[in-house]
C-alpha cells in the first residue's frame, strides 16, 4: 500500500498532463466565453473600462455611516449591523425565466439571495505561503504527540524503478496511443540513465512540523523549481490515522522554458490534513446532481439510504475542526454540499454520498465568495507567469470518523481602503444580470455543434471577491460583489452522436460600480 501511495504522489507530476485526445474541448471554450466578461461590448453598459479609482470614490459617496473594520486583534467587539435588504431593495429570493438571443439558451433563476448584516468593506490583500510559525501551530493543534514520518520524494533507485515500471505498463497497453510517438520511449531512456547514479534511499525520518526543501523535476530529471513543503503520514497504515501535507509556492527562478521540456508550475500554496479511516469515501462525481443543504434541512430521500449524518451534525463537526485549527472567526461554513460518488479505481457510479463543506474567509463578518472560480487551469503557458489562485477552504466528511481538510492559496489582509461601501440598488444589478448573462451564454451556444444550453441559477450571494489591483498581480482588493451561481446543462452533436454535459460557473457583478468581473483575468 505504501509503495502504491508513493507511486501515486511521485508520478502525478510526470503523467498528469499527457497530450490526450479529448472530446470535451467545448467545455473549455464555454468557460472561456462565460468568464471573458471584460471584453468590450458597447451594447451593455455594465461592461466598460474598469477604473478602480472611480470605483473607490463611488463606494465612498453617499450618506453611509463610517464604521471601524473589525479584525481578529479586536476580538469581542461587535460590529454594527445593517439592513441591506431595506437599503438597496434586495428581495429574499429572485425567480425569473430568461431567454437567450436564440432559442438555444434557456435560463431559469430561482435562488435565495444571501446578504450579510455587517458593513461591507474594500480591503487590500496579498497572497502568502504557509509560514513555518503557522505550520508549527497547526502541527501542535492537529498532530500533537502522534508519530508521523516524513514522505521524502527525492529521487532514489526505488522511486525511479516505480516510474520505469509505470512506463512499461503504458508501452504494453492501449494508453500508449494517448501520448506523442516516442514520448514514453524517451522517458524510459532518461529514467534508466538517472537510475545509475541515484542513491539507494534514505532511512525514514520522523516529522516534527518543520518544513523541508522539495524539488520539482522535468522529464529529463532536471530540477526546475523548489519550494518549502512537508509531507508526513502515519507509518502504520496510509489509509488510516493522520496525514499532514504542506506545499508552499514554487520558487520559479530556476525554471527552464517549457519549450525545453520543463513543467508548468502553478503558484499556489496548499495545506491538506486528513484523519480517520476512509470508510465508504469515493471520488465525487461532479457531473451528477448534488444537494446544497441548509443546517436545518433533513437528509434528502435519495441519499438517506447511504448516509445518516444530518447537515446540522456536519456543521457542528466542521465548526469543531475550525476551532481545533484556531480558525474560528477567520473562516465560517459557506455551503454544505452532499455529493454522489464514483469508485476511484473503476470510475463507475457508487451508492455512496460524501459531504463537502465549503468555508469562506470572514472580513468584518462578511464572507468572501469562492465557489465556481476556475482560473487559468487550461493554458499551460499561463501557469509559468505569476498567477494568483483564489483562496479555498473545504472540509470533506462522511458517516465515519474520517475528516479531510483542504486549504489552498491563503491570503493576508492589509489596510482597509473603505470600511463601509455604498452599493448599487439591487434593481440595477438584476438588470445587468438579465442583459449580460444571455449574451455570455450565446457566445458559446452560437457554435453549430451546440444544440441547447439550459442554465439554472440556484444561488445568489452578496459578499466579497478578490480582484487584481491595476498594474500588479502582487496585491489585490476584496470588493463587494453579487455572485450568481449556476449549473449548466448543454447538448452537443458530434456527427451522428449527441453528448450531454453538465458544468458549473459563476457570474460576478461588482456591487459598487456594476461592472462584470472576469475571474479569469482577476478583474
Amino acid at each position: 500500500m505504501k509503495n502504491s501511495f508513493l507511486k501515486l504522489l511521485f508520478l502525478g507530476d510526470f503523467f498528469s498532463s499527457p497530450k490526450r485526445k479529448s472530446r470535451k474541448i467545448p467545455v473549455v471554450l464555454f468557460s472561456l466565453a462565460l468568464l471573458a466578461a471584460c471584453q468590450p461590448t458597447p451594447e451593455v453598459d455594465a461592461v466598460k473600462q474598469k477604473n478602480q479609482d472611480a470605483m473607490i470614490e463611488m463606494a465612498r459617496n453617499g450618506e453611509a455611516v463610517t464604521v471601524e473594520i473589525q479584525t481578529a486583534e479586536k476580538d469581542g467587539m461587535e460590529p454594527p449591523k445593517l439592513d441591506y435588504r431595506t437599503m438597496y431593495g434586495i428581495p429574499e429570493r429572485l425567480s425569473r425565466e430568461l431567454s437567450g438571443l436564440s432559442d438555444k439558451v434557456k435560463i431559469t433563476v430561482d435562488a435565495e439571495i444571501r446578504v450579510p448584516d455587517q458593513p461591507m468593506p474594500i480591503v487590500r490583500a496579498v497572497p502568502v505561503d504557509f509560514s513555518q510559525e503557522m505550520v508549527y501551530d497547526l502541527w501542535n493543534r492537529l498532530v500533537g504527540d502522534r508519530k508521523l514520518l516524513i514522505m521524502d520524494e527525492k529521487e532514489t533507485k526505488e522511486t525511479i524503478k516505480m516510474q520505469i515500471e509505470y512506463c512499461m505498463e503504458i508501452l504494453n497497453g492501449s494508453e500508449k496511443n494517448e501520448y506523442e510517438p516516442g514520448e514514453i520511449e524517451q522517458r524510459l531512456e532518461d529514467l534508466k540513465a538517472r537510475f545509475i547514479d541515484a542513491p539507494d534511499g534514505e532511512p525514514q525520518k520522523e516529522a516534527d512540523g518543520t518544513l523541508i526543501t522539495g524539488e520539482l523535476r522535468d522529464n529529463r530529471g532536471r530540477v526546475v523549481a523548489r519550494r518549502l513543503e512537508l509531507q508526513a503520514y502515519d507509518p502504520v497504515d496510509l489509509n488510516r490515522g493522520i496525514s499532514f501535507i504542506v506545499q508552499n509556492n514554487y520558487d520559479l527562478r530556476e525554471t527552464i522554458r517549457e519549450s525545453d521540456g520543463a513543467f508548468c508550475v502553478m503558484k499556489n500554496a496548499d495545506f491538506i490534513y486528513e484523519i480517520g479511516e476512509m470508510q465508504g469515501v469515493y471520488t465525487i462525481d461532479y457531473n451528477k446532481p448534488y444537494y446544497s443543504l441548509h443546517v436545518g434541512d433533513p437528509i434528502p430521500v435519495e441519499a438517506a439510504e447511504y448516509v445518516q449524518t444530518t447537515p446540522a451534525e456536519i456543521q457542528k463537526r466542521v465548526d469543531d475542526v475550525l476551532e481545533q485549527m484556531g480558525l474560528t472567526g477567520t473562516f465560517a461554513v459557506s455551503e454544505i454540499g452532499l455529493y454522489p460518488g464514483i469508485d476511484p479505481w473503476t470510475h463507475e457510479p457508487n451508492d455512496c454520498y460524501e459531504y463537502r463543506v465549503s468555508c469562506s474567509r470572514l472580513i468584518n463578518g462578511v464572507s468572501t465568495c469562492v465557489k465556481g472560480a476556475n482560473v487559468n487551469l487550461y493554458y499551460p503557458e499561463d501557469l509559468m507567469a505569476p498567477n494568483w489562485v483564489y483562496e479555498t477552504f473545504a472540509v470533506c466528511l462522511n458517516d465515519s470518523d474520517w475528516i479531510h481538510v483542504e486549504w489552498a492559496s491563503p491570503i493576508e489582509t492589509q489596510e482597509v481602503i473603505e470600511p463601509n461601501c455604498r452599493l448599487r440598488p439591487f434593481s440595477e444589478i438584476q438588470r445587468i444580470m438579465e442583459s449580460r448573462l444571455p449574451m455570455l451564454l450565446e457566445r458559446w451556444a452560437s457554435d453549430a455543434m451546440v444544440k441547447s444550453c439550459t442554465v439554472d441559477v440556484h444561488r445568489i450571494d452578496l459578499g466579497l471577491w478578490r480582484i487584481r489591483e491595476k498594474n500588479t498581480v502582487e496585491t489585490g482588493m476584496l470588493v463587494p460583489v453579487y455572485c450568481f451561481y449556476m449549473d449548466i446543462l448543454y447538448e452537443e452533436e458530434y456527427g451522428n452522436e449527441t453528448w450531454t454535459e453538465k458544468t458549473t460557473d459563476t457570474l460576478i457583478i461588482n456591487a459598487v460600480d456594476g461592472t462584470v468581473i472576469d475571474p479569469w483575468n482577476g478583474y
